[in-house]
């Protein structure tokens, strides 16, 4: 299951303590955790992803905070502008398989208690219904900032987004209890993704269409995924609730036996928030006063008050009445152009690679404490304007001054003098912390060049690569087509929990699905991300003029025919969806006795009589039907017809492509009984109406000895692709052209390359990236591999 968390904010609500750059769900509370990290460890039990949805602007806060949870699954989608839960939860929808179910969470929630996990599941099981399920809690007051449900059982009669409890008209004063069948609304869905985006589709259907463009304008490319302002205009602002929720015939509920707290003001959370410093704090002849004191240095006295609220920072103070406390909204409002510096930004700030915090600043100077987070680094930059003295205080720093980079150990220190390029890199397995003194005309933070080229960061982002293994073994995105079985779990033991599974895409940089670091110190990372660490030099000097990955490799189990489609070539797919074109190979790793496919025309024809063909449904009369078994190669070049028939398992290498037009499908629907999407024109755009021709250069025999036979699957312009079937041990080269990717599809054994030491252990159905170089590839043990390069 995923889990979409709504982490947005304005940061105003627990001012002073949040901040417009920090707001409350980053803050520290239970356990020295925040509100964010909470909602995390709270739903581990039950979610193998998270989606983390929040304004782009606090990027480095939340995967800041993310680094706790080491080899953790996790997306950031990150909105240039607010619009509201119904957009939120509909683009981290989208991210998702249609068949798989998603958990939505809030993040600024206090959650307490066993009912939680019983609800969870309870929610689960009815969404397996093909209904939304909302989780209610029993209300325990009046709440005009809260929403509430009316049900009768698990069916939901009404849910309403607020209540004016204010509203003398209205037949409220005894109303909306719990006895009367009311539940606090607590935010919490549990769905089958394809199940909340029909009924979106069918409901809100201007949010289901803008959302979707807006998806298809963003590259999923890295672990952050940024949809900009522009992207985002079209969307309409809204709650899940208002736009979707309240005209859903199929929304049933779940009550939790939780304590459950929505944080409104500073009065909600003295008992929650997490204090280092407990004793700077009097309380003289007081009643019913709240008091957090958040100022290390800073001594707080409270004498002879009833009924208030005391909040010190180490730069703002704020006092009220506790009814009132939740006035701070509009007091900041109404002063916001004034003190807009104590209002919205706080002493911390997050960079992608680690933190700052100001301890100190006047005319002339400022004082930082900098902490560089393990494996990674600054950019590399300069000032003009001032010097910088560092003192290490924790860790060892691995620092560049100008052209010279060396360790610093603690209590060591080094100057920056004005004008000199510098960074500082942590390559160790804990933070490093420098207290930095800046001295000079500007201290201001936009006094600040970055340095691009050989010795900066821009290749790698902002890690340090920390593991040299030129070999990283790799884990696969799962597809839950509808034609899909069960053998990519049944044969090689993927763990997935999808009913079926069409495809599995084992070697992946495409945003629609990308591989993940199997294991070792960057495990759980995005390929994409991993590729951005090692460099395009470890791609291989074929790869340096290309703009993305040059090939996907996938299983494909066709339970079901696929339908009948095409791929369009590079200029096409270029001019026209902005992806490469697709050229791609099949290898039968396994096929039910009289199984077939199609591939290409079985004479010459021409477009209009395709076009003829698909609409009287005859167009399979004249396609080209190969029988195939175990072991057959068949090459389908880009402008060729052609579909997988059902009983067949395949390993695919192809194109770096998503690109696949539908020509015909046999009038089939999905599981919400819609027709699947044609795309007649564009085929026949790209169509070659010509006879097939098998390609003669498949199926040559490279070597055979008493260690292993090899032989060539297929050879074009795109990859070269080899079979090696090894009965004790094999050399495979590598070289500085290209890298190098390894499918085990049988048998087991251990993998390694001889300028490493590190062995890492395969069985069936197992990947690996190897990266380019002159070394070899030392494959160990009974096993037959598919072997990939450009």
């Amino acid at each position: 299951m995923k889990c979409v968390i709504l982490a947005g904010g304005s940061g105003d609500s627990l001012w002073p303590l949040s901040r417009k750059n920090y707001p409350k769900q980053f803050m520290k509370f239970k356990e020295g955790r925040s509100l964010l990290q909470e909602t995390v460890v709270r739903n581990l039990p039950y979610c193998d992803e998270f989606i983390i949805v929040t304004n782009e602007a606090y990027k480095n806060i939340v995967n800041g905070q993310m680094k706790a949870f080491q080899s953790l699954k996790y997306r950031v989608i990150l909105e240039g502008t607010a619009k509201g839960t119904a957009a939120a939860i509909m683009l981290g929808t989208m991210f998702a398989n249609p068949t798989e179910f998603v958990l939505v969470v809030n993040s600024d929630n206090f959650i307490d208690g066993d009912g939680y996990k019983d609800a969870i599941i309870g929610a689960k099981e009815i969404a397996k219904k093909g209904v939304i399920a909302a989780v209610g809690v029993k209300p325990e007051y009046q709440a005009k900032n809260l929403g509430y449900i009316k049900r009768d059982g698990n069916d939901v009669i009404k849910i309403l987004s607020n209540v004016d409890f204010d509203d003398a008209t209205s037949e409220i004063a005894d109303c909306y209890s719990y006895e009367e069948g009311y539940l606090w609304n607590s935010g919490i869905l549990v769905f089958r993704a394809g199940d909340m985006v029909n009924i979106t589709r069918k409901k809100c259907p201007e949010l289901y269409t803008a959302c979707r463009t807006a998806k298809r304008k963003v590259p999923a490319i890295r672990r952050a995924i940024r949809f900009s302002e522009n992207v985002m205009k079209d969307i309409v602002t809204g709650s899940i609730e208002t736009l979707v929720l309240e005209h859903c015939d199929n929304l049933k509920v779940v009550e939790a036996d939780i304590l459950w707290k929505d944080i409104d003001n500073v009065c909600d959370i003295e008992m929650h928030h997490s204090d280092d410093k407990p004793d700077n704090i009097i309380k003289n002849d007081c009643s019913n006063i709240s008091v957090i004191n958040n100022a290390q240095r800073q001594l707080v006295v409270a004498n002879d008050l009833r009924d208030m609220v005391v909040v010190n920072t180490e730069d703002a103070v704020y006092i009220s009445s506790k009814k009132s406390a939740d006035n701070i909204k509009e007091i900041i409002k109404d002063n916001l152009d004034q003190y807009e510096t104590y209002f919205d930004y706080n002493r911390i700030s997050y960079r992608e690679w680690g933190i700052h915090e100001l301890l100190n600043y006047s005319n002339g100077y400022k004082v930082k404490k900098v902490t560089v987070f393990p494996g990674m680094m600054m950019n590399l930059h300069q000032h003009e304007l001032r010097a910088e003295y560092w003192s290490v205080v924790e860790g060892t720093a691995t620092i560049t001054i100008g052209t010279e980079t060396k360790d610093y150990h603690k209590y060591e220190s080094i100057f920056v003098p004005i004008g000199v390029k510098h960074k500082v890199a942590n390559k160790t397995d804990s933070n490093v912390v420098i207290i930095e003194v800046g001295i000079g005309d500007s201290i201001l933070d936009n006094d600040m060049v970055k340095i691009y080229g050989q010795d900066s960061s821009d290749n790698g982002g902002n890690y340090v690569r920390k593991d040299n293994c030129p070999i990283v073994k790799l884990d696969p995105a799962f597809k839950d087509n509808l034609w899909g079985g069960t053998k990519i779990r049944d044969v090689y033991g993927k763990k997935c929990d999808y009913d079926v599974i069409g495809e599995s895409w084992e070697l992946s940089a495409h945003p629609d699905g990308q591989s993940r670091i199997a294991e070792g110190y960057y495990k759980g990372m995005l390929f994409n991300d991993y590729l951005s660490i090692i460099g395009k030099e470890a791609l291989g000097w074929k790869c340096q003029a290309q703009d993305r990955f040059p090939v996907l490799i996938k299983f494909i189990d066709a339970k079901q025919a696929l339908s009948i489609q095409i791929h369009p070539d590079d200029e096409y797919a270029l001019e026209n969806e902005n992806e490469y074109g697709k050229n791609e190979m099949w290898y039968v790793l396994d096929a039910e006795p009289g199984a077939y496919l199609y591939c290409g025309l079985s004479r010459a024809s021409s477009k209009e009589e395709i076009e003829e063909r698909i609409k009287n449904n005859t167009i399979t009369e004249i396609l080209n039907k190969i029988e195939v078994k175990k072991g057959d190669v068949v090459m389908v070049k880009a402008g060729t017809i052609h579909a997988i028939g059902a009983g067949i398992f395949i390993c695919e290498i192809q194109q770096n492509s998503n690109c696949t037009y539908r020509m015909y499908d046999y009038d089939r629907r999905d599981k919400f009984g819609n027709p699947r999407e044609l795309h007649i024109a564009k085929s026949l755009d790209v169509v070659n109406p010509v006879k097939y021709e098998k390609d003669n250069k498949c199926n040559v025999m490279l070597a055979h000895n008493e260690h292993y036979m090899s032989k060539r699957l297929v050879q074009c312009k795109y990859f070269e692709v080899i079979k090696y079937e090894i009965e004790d041990e094999a050399k495979i080269p590598v070289d500085e052209a290209s890298f190098l990717s390894v499918i085990v599809i049988d048998g087991e054994g251990t993998i390694m390359t001889d300028d490493n030491d590190k062995e890492l252990k395969f069985k069936a159905g197992e990947s690996f990236f190897i990266n380019a170089g002159k070394r070899n590839v030392v494959v160990k043990g009974r096993s037959t591999c598919i072997i990939t390069h450009v």
